[in-house]
């Protein structure tokens, strides 16, 4: 059985060699990105596909991956009326199965938060950038203990971007951010991470504790220049 990895670069590969529409309309999204490519912090077991422009109907691109595919994939979650999204298993050649998601964005992404892979020279992924955005965003909004560990890994790897992570985090409500960072205890990360046997917890507990201490500097700054 090939590695996780193996499969990752495999299926992307074979999605950008075969599915053009799919290649000039989106770009690969997501850990298993910056990980097979940069980071190799984890693993991910799944690609996500997002749309370069906003609100982009992918029913299209469905219909390239089903009509290429055939019977290869097997789809998941149909798209809704407005074709924002769509889960489906594909069959690698060698039996492997990978899931994909494809989603649409809700704003254009403009071309600078982008690189070009070194699995398909033709499909773009996310690049370090952006990725940080996101992970900042997915703290805010769900606070999965991945995320700090993938913040982690990020910072570790590229220490020149903790300016920007203190912007990025800037951004956002203090408040908000600052109880979902506080709700993840040592003992519900510990619990949360159990699963993962490619990660650390402490790893995980870093990251939260540098992202409190960055909030509340923050805040004292905000509160003395008031």
């Amino acid at each position: 059985m090939a590695a996780q990895e193996d499969i990752i670069r495999d299926a992307v590969r074979l999605l950008a060699e075969r599915c053009p529409r799919l290649v000039s309309l989106c770009y690969w999204a997501g850990t298993s990105a910056i990980a097979g490519e940069d980071l190799r912090h984890r693993q991910s077991f799944d690609l996500d596909f997002h749309t370069c422009k906003a609100l982009q109907d992918v029913r299209p691109i469905l219909a390239e991956i089903q009509k290429t595919f055939a019977k290869n994939f097997e789809i998941v979650q149909v798209p809704d009326e407005y074709g924002s999204a769509f889960q489906g298993v594909l069959r690698l050649p060698g039996g492997e199965r990978i899931t994909i998601e494809v989603r649409a964005n809700y704003e254009d992404v403009p071309d600078s938060d982008l690189v070009f892979s070194r699995a398909a020279a033709r499909m773009r992924r996310v690049s370090v950038s952006k990725y940080l955005a996101d992970k900042i965003q997915c703290v805010v909004e769900r606070a999965e203990a991945r995320d700090l560990v993938d913040i982690f890994a990020l910072l570790k790897k590229h220490p020149d971007m903790e300016e920007k992570a203190k912007a990025l985090l800037a951004e956002q409500d203090a408040v908000t951010l600052a109880e979902r960072l506080l709700a993840w205890t040592d003992n519900a990360l510990e619990k949360d991470l159990a699963a993962y046997a490619d990660v650390r917890f402490a790893d995980a507990a870093i990251a939260r504790d540098r992202l409190l201490a960055w909030v509340k500097a923050a805040a004292g700054k905000a509160g003395a220049g008031g």
